[in-house]
């Protein structure tokens, strides 16, 4: 895994495997946030696995489910 930066953004270069792990963990803390009825996951997780997940043509966007 490496990181550097540049132009002021953060560029983070992984494996598909390690990837894929930082999926399942925010996927975690997101059930986790939502069985506690706070809003950490609505307000914080989802935006942040949206934005990783920009230009993912297999990724479907998490949307707040209506009330």
């Amino acid at each position: 895994m490496a990181y550097r930066e540049e132009n002021g953004q953060v560029v983070l270069t992984m494996s598909r495997e390690d990837y894929e792990r930082v999926l399942m963990a925010l996927g975690m803390a997101t059930g986790a946030s939502m069985q506690g009825r706070g809003p950490l996951a609505m307000r914080v997780i989802v935006p942040l696995l949206n934005r990783l997940n920009e230009g993912n043509p297999n990724y479907t966007p998490y949307a707040e489910p209506p009330k």
